[in-house]
């Protein structure tokens, strides 16, 4: 999960901004196989943190 972390922390700015120092738009650095990736990526991510949570909230209930 780190690593997808980093790789997505990587790509935001220039998703979101483009390279500025040349100009390409964010349109022309990434397209739908990118963003389909990312999305399976981060989704990945929710879903596991959301398991930990219901973990840690069963957990905390039994206490």
């Amino acid at each position: 999960m780190a690593l997808i972390s980093r790789l997505l922390r990587h790509e935001r700015e220039p998703s979101m901004y483009g390279d500025e120092e040349s100009g390409i738009p964010p349109d022309h650095l990434y397209g739908f196989e990118d963003a389909r990736w990312a999305f399976g990526e981060a989704n990945y991510v929710m879903e596991v943190v959301e398991e930990l949570l219901r973990e840690a909230e069963g957990r905390r209930a039994r206490s």
